[in-house]
């Protein structure tokens, strides 16, 4: 009790329990009997005063109003002690010894005092049939009691005024009141037996034995001073008025407890009956008496008994009035059972001991019984909502008391199941319809569990909508109802701004119809889709979310509503991103790294074996490096490695992979080269001297002017014939070979490749200077007609090498087109045939034939073409109908209109058109009819086979019947064999040239084989 003390009030009682201690050891020391009667005032005035301030402080922390009414009054009757032993101790100061004694009247406060408190605490909480028995018992007990006393206290010698005897007897009968009070609340109220509160009865007992035995020493004229009795009413004072300051009382729960309450309050009567009769008994035993106190003797015991006769009546008319009431509320009670049982509410009523009387078939269900009567004279405490008993027996008290209903409220209960209910309540008290004394408790309950889990699915459903994701509800037609504050942050629309529309205002316009498709497919089949969307927020900015989808179906299993969640992974993206990049890319220059050069080099190869398609894999270094990072610093050297980047990747096609390996090394993956390993070499090559080219260019850096080259090693790929490692090695060794060769230098692995690379390379840069050595020449093949008569020839060209001897056109013809030295050889081959029509002029055999000469694409393409044809034909002095330009079909068809605008400029010349290798590409009848072409050329493909291939044939039947219905004429190149002259013969073609005429000649053989007879 002292650990749950508040520290004032337990300095307080260690100060009042030092004072009486000081003074029990100044007795026990002291022989003068004027310093043992000091002490002993010091010990009784330091324990009154103790229980007097302690009692104050209990009246300061009092709370609740009754309880505070209560401690008044035990303030009251401890302050009343303490200042009557103040006006003692002033009298024995004067020595004043009359009794009774001013500080008598003062000392008779505490009785009463806390003779009433204790009654109040008892009225408080019983009802006021159950207040007039408690009254009875008090009564009873207290005239028991003080006929006892009268008998064992009562001086034996001596005779006593009325007035004192009247003190005497006050001082013990004024405690043993209260302390019988006490225990008759115990029962009556049914508290928990507290050491506090046994404290506060025994601490009054021993002050009414304490009290009642020092006025017996001082009746028998012996030495009161420092008496022991004395000692301990110091004691038993400042107990109780320790217990006082922290008044409180706790009421029992156990059913125990209850039914042996009831018994000792049944028992109380008769118990106070035998007191009684005790006194008697020993006031005929002690005839020393005085008439007086056997006469109150004999007369508090008659009055014992009849107050237990009435007490005992009393019980009898609360039985009668109880089955009286219950006979009454049976006779309407039929009707009030029909409604309660029949009521969708539990419903029960219970007694003033909170006991139950009855209630109906769904309140007893709950309890896990099968019937009402089953309950009938259980309390909370037998059910299986025990652990709440108490809860339920404090509302129904507080319902009794005070008189008020309590309507709904809520309150949780245990299922016999084991299951926690909620339950929502309401108590009204129940009343004697004819004294209106309350005699119960009525309750109704529904179970409202159902609800109280809906709520805290809201609570949770609306703390989840308030969440960091987005949330979007639309009706089954898409059509929006809610959205919470994250979709408003995320989106930048508003709620009222989406409300009422449907989620299509989000679309980017990334994703196409059958994406949407597929997703309310989904939803369709499983009521879910998940998947990440870009979408576009208010402000227009497209951005990337994850969203999960639910369609939330009602009971019918149709769909209601649709719930969208989704979060903007904008971050993640750009994470995700970040990390590819460091993964995947060079941080310097942005460029692939070798990571993901290895990656895209087998998607290379695997595309190749797809295709048949080579590829090429090149190795770039750059040429003394190393210097600018010795000379301008390692920063100087990035800036020239960034500039190198962007060269390399305007240089390259779009489809071409350039990566970096570290440092100044680079790698190139070219793709769809040529099928012809020669040929992609070729390709290869001139892609490798475009870069060697573009990265010799001066490098300007800040103030800096920097020149470097490059050296490249090329390795050809077509499939899986090496794996990437090696091809890597090769293509690296290949660039140090470059290395070895001086540098800005390119080299092939392949040592063959490399070897027609040497000497093609050899070959162009003698052709650079071929036309000016005059190593060209003109050969002519004549072409006939059906009668075998010459009507002209086509001119070839032929280079005669000094020491690789004759070089064919189709070995030296496309380098003079890649490096525009076709320009000028096509004009000295116009020049060379101009000026041999010229010569024929005046040789009447050879006057009328005409020269075809190949015009290349390049040369076609100069702006002053037609001038220049113009100006060889002046010059000459050749006439321009001898003079037939022949086109390819890629010359005519890639800029038509321009193409017809020269040929017709020349037509007004004279100078005659023939379309070359008809029907190899994809002429267009459309334009064909606009050109002004005077003859059709049928390629030597179709003539071939065409004795034998009826493809072949119907092809050339074809091209014969369209040129003749266009009004052209048709000559047939590659005419080997009579059959195939024949069979144009027959169709309609009668020109023709091949070696069944006569093979490519120079001038002198052309002109002899013309000269000659025919066999």
């Amino acid at each position: 009790m002292l650990a749950h003390l508040p520290r004032l009030n337990l300095i307080v009682f260690l100060t009042g329990l030092l004072g009486i201690i000081i003074g029990t050891a100044g007795i026990g020391l002291s022989s003068d009997p004027a310093w043992i009667k000091f002490f002993d005032n010091v010990h009784w005035t330091s324990g009154t005063t103790a229980a007097a301030v302690l009692a104050w402080l209990g009246l300061k922390s009092s709370g609740e109003q009754g309880n505070r009414y209560v401690a008044t009054w035990f303030f009251s009757g401890l302050a009343g002690y303490a200042l009557g032993q103040l006006v003692w101790d002033g009298q024995a100061v004067l020595q004043y010894r009359q009794f009774p004694s001013p500080s008598d009247f003062f000392y008779l406060w505490l009785g009463p005092c806390l003779t009433i408190g204790l009654f109040l605490e008892i009225r408080r909480n019983l009802r006021r049939i159950d207040w007039l028995a408690a009254l009875l018992d008090v009564l009873s007990l207290s005239i028991a009691s003080l006929t006892l006393v009268l008998v064992i206290y009562l001086p034996k010698q001596g005779d006593l005024d009325p007035l004192s005897m009247a003190v005497l007897v006050s001082y013990p009968v004024s405690l043993l009141i209260p302390a019988c009070i006490g225990l008759i609340m115990i029962p009556a109220i049914r508290l928990r037996i507290l050491s506090r509160f046994t404290l506060f009865l025994v601490a009054i007992a021993v002050t009414a034995w304490s009290w009642m035995h020092w006025n017996t020493l001082a009746l028998k004229g012996l030495t009161v001073n420092g008496a022991w009795s004395s000692i301990s009413f110091s004691i038993a004072i400042l107990l109780a008025g320790l217990v006082v300051s922290i008044w409180q009382l706790t009421y029992t729960s156990s059913s125990r407890c209850e039914r042996t309450y009831e018994a000792i309050l049944r028992m109380l009567p008769i118990v106070s009956v035998i007191m009684a009769s005790a006194a008697i008994i020993a006031a005929a035993a002690m005839p020393e008496s005085q008439s007086l106190a056997s006469s109150l003797t004999y007369s508090g015991a008659v009055l014992v008994i009849i107050l237990a006769i009435v007490r005992q009546s009393q019980q009898l008319k609360d039985r009668d009035l109880m089955l009286a009431a219950q006979a009454e509320a049976l006779k309407t009670g039929e009707l009030l059972q029909t409604i309660i049982e029949r009521a969708p509410i539990r419903v029960f009523w219970k007694d003033r001991e909170s006991r139950f009387l009855g209630c109906n078939s769904l309140f007893a269900q709950d309890a896990g019984y099968t019937h009402p009567a089953q309950l009938t004279g259980k309390s909370d405490f037998e059910m299986a909502w025990k652990d709440q008993a108490g809860l339920y027996r404090a509302d129904d008290r507080k319902v009794m008391a005070s008189g008020m209903a309590q309507l709904n409220y809520e309150e949780p209960q245990s299922s016999p199941d084991g299951r926690m209910r909620w339950l929502r309540t309401s108590k009204v008290p129940l009343s004697d319809t004819q004294s209106g004394e309350i005699i119960g408790v009525l309750g109704l309950y529904e179970d409202i569990t159902e609800r109280k889990t809906a709520e805290e699915e809201l609570r949770i459903a609306a703390t989840t909508f308030q969440s960091q994701e987005a949330i979007l509800i639309t009706n089954a037609d898409a059509t929006i109802l809610r959205v919470n504050r994250a979709f408003e942050e995320i989106t930048g629309y508003s709620a009222e701004e989406v409300i009422g529309k449907n989620p299509r205002i989000l679309q980017s316009g990334r994703h196409d119809a059958a994406f949407y498709q597929a997703m309310w497919s989904a939803l369709r089949d499983t009521g879910k889709w998940s998947g990440e969307v870009w979408d576009r927020r208010k402000s227009g900015e497209i951005y990337p979310k994850f969203i999960t989808i639910t369609a939330v179906y009602d009971d019918r299993q149709q769909v209601s509503n649709y719930v969208a969640v989704f979060t903007d992974i904008s971050q993640r993206k750009q994470s995700e991103q970040e990390i590819h990049k460091l993964a995947f890319y060079d941080t310097l220059t942005q460029l692939p790294n070798r990571r993901l050069l290895m990656d895209r080099l087998q998607q290379a190869m695997a595309a190749t074996l797809r295709s048949g398609e080579h590829g090429a894999l090149l190795f770039l270094d750059l040429d003394n490096f190393k210097t600018i990072n010795d000379t301008l610093g390692h920063a100087m050297g990035d800036r020239l490695l960034v500039e190198v980047t962007r060269r390399l990747k305007s240089t390259l096609r779009e489809g071409d992979t350039v990566a970096r390996l570290g440092g100044d090394e680079f790698v190139v993956i070219l793709e769809g080269l040529s099928r012809q390993q020669d040929e992609a070499a070729t390709q290869a090559e001139q892609a490798a001297e475009k870069l060697c080219h573009e990265l010799s260019q001066t490098y300007k850096l800040d103030d800096h002017e920097h020149h470097t080259t490059a050296s490249i090693g090329i390795c050809l790929f077509q499939g899986h014939r090496e794996n990437m490692e090696e091809l890597l090695k090769h293509a690296d060794m290949a660039m140090y070979q470059a290395k070895a060769a001086g540098r800005n230098t390119i080299r092939f692995h392949d040592p063959m490749t490399q070897a027609a690379l040497v000497k093609r390379t050899a070959i162009a840069a003698d052709l650079r200077h071929a036309l000016s050595k005059q190593q060209f020449q003109l050969h002519y093949q004549i072409q006939m007609d059906t009668q075998r008569r010459p009507l002209g020839a086509e001119v070839l060209l032929r280079w005669e090498h000094p020491t690789r001897g004759f070089i064919f056109p189709d070995q030296f013809i496309p380098m003079a087109e890649e490096t525009g030295l076709i320009v000028p050889i096509g004009l000295w081959v116009l020049e060379t045939a101009c000026t041999q029509l010229k010569a024929w002029q005046h040789d009447p055999q050879m006057r009328e034939l005409t020269l075809a000469v190949n015009v290349s694409a390049r040369q076609f393409r100069q702006p002053d073409f037609v001038a220049q044809v113009q100006r060889v034909l002046l010059e000459c002095g050749a006439r321009s109908s001898s003079l037939k330009l022949e086109l390819t079909e890629s010359i005519v068809l890639e800029n038509v209109e321009d193409t017809i605008s020269k040929m017709q400029e020349l037509k007004l010349l004279g100078v005659e058109f023939s379309m070359d290798d008809f029907g190899t590409g994809y002429s267009s009848l459309s334009y064909l009819k606009r050109l002004p072409l005077d003859q059709i050329k049928i390629d030597q493909t179709f003539v071939r086979d065409i004795a034998t291939d009826p493809n072949d044939a119907a092809i050339v039947d074809t091209i014969i019947a369209m040129t003749q219905s266009l009004g052209l004429n048709v000559i047939a190149e590659g005419v080997e064999t009579e059959a195939q002259r024949e069979f144009l013969d027959s169709h309609g073609c009668h020109a023709f040239q091949g070696y069944l005429f006569g093979r490519p000649v120079p001038i002198g053989q052309f002109e002899e084989s013309l000269k000659r007879p025919e066999p």
